[in-house]
């Protein structure tokens, strides 16, 4: 019966919503609870024996399986493809059309500037669209923009500091890291200090001189084997980078994955800091600052090193 009615709540999960499925559970929860409480008091007799155990196994193994199947199945039909958009983003034409122009509105209203919205997707179980936006003629510079319950949320402003940030540091890094395979670098503020600064025309530097509630994450990734004989000389390097964050006021934190060489013969450039995970083994130490302004010389950050 359990089977029976998940497999109508996953047909829910991928039209309706998720709580159908949720309450589903905290039902069974509660059955679970209760059946085991009239055990210990006696009230109900306790299941025994070697084919009761492997009934219950069977059983559990065939629910899993079939639910699994259902669900991916589920999901597969929602996506069956009408033009450029999908049945799982519910989205026509004219709707698509209303949220592009309501949402360029909404940018053009907060920032004072001309932006471009697509990738419209609408996400059923949440009722939430999201979609991407960018400046007029910067295409390969994109936003998140969310929309739900008829308010509208984005990321412009943390992704302009994070443009301005990166750009500001960048000779530096290149100039520490002479051996370097990709860098990144975002910027996150407070929320009631971007409240106050986002609608503002404020530069990456200005809102420094405002404002300390703000960090510039830093990640770097070397083809370097890290090892005892030239730890000094990389931590060095590494100083020479948290240096100027220091000297300039830059509230930062800094992370450097030192990866072996034998990467690169494998044809691997760049290491995608969401896929680090991937490259594991490749991994021969790592450096984590949280904050730099606590390094105030090369050796000390030998108690943020690791070395595999």
């Amino acid at each position: 019966m359990f089977v029976g009615l998940d497999l109508v709540c996953i047909l829910f999960k991928y039209t309706v919503s998720l709580i159908p499925m949720y309450l589903l559970y905290v039902v069974v929860l509660v059955d679970v609870v209760v059946v085991g409480i009239q055990i210990i008091q006696g009230k109900r007799e306790k299941p025994t024996g070697k084919p009761y155990v492997i009934e219950v196994i069977v059983a559990f193994l065939i629910a899993v399986i079939v639910t699994w199947v259902v669900d991916w199945g589920t999901e597969e039909l929602t996506k069956v493809t009408l033009g450029d958009t999908t049945m799982s983003e519910g989205l026509s034409k004219k709707e698509e059309q209303q949220v592009k122009q309501e949402a360029e509105k909404y940018l053009k209203d907060k920032y004072g500037k001309d932006f471009e919205v697509d990738q419209i997707k609408y996400i059923w179980q949440t009722g939430t669209y999201t979609m991407k936006g960018h400046l007029k003629g910067e295409k390969n510079s994109s936003f998140l923009i969310r929309k739900k319950k008829e308010e509208y949320t984005d990321a412009y402003f943390l992704h302009k500091l994070s443009d301005e940030g990166k750009e500001e540091i960048k000779p530096h890094v290149e100039s520490a890291f002479t051996s370097l395979m990709n860098w990144d670098s975002t910027v996150t503020v407070a929320e009631q200090e971007e409240e106050r600064f986002a609608g503002q025309n404020i530069t990456y530097a200005e809102l420094r001189q405002q404002t300390d509630r703000y960090q510039q994450q830093v990640k770097v990734n070397v083809p370097i084997a890290l090892s005892a004989s030239n730890k000094a000389a990389e931590m060095e390097k590494a100083y020479q980078l948290i240096e100027h964050l220091n000297q300039n006021g830059i509230e930062a934190s800094l992370q450097v994955h030192y990866y072996n060489p034998s990467l690169l013969k494998k044809g691997v450039r760049k290491v995608d800091f969401t896929k680090q995970v991937q490259y594991g083994d490749y991994v021969t130490a790592y450096l984590e600052v949280d904050d730099v302004s606590q390094v105030s010389s090369a050796e000390d950050l030998e108690t943020y090193l690791e070395i595999y």
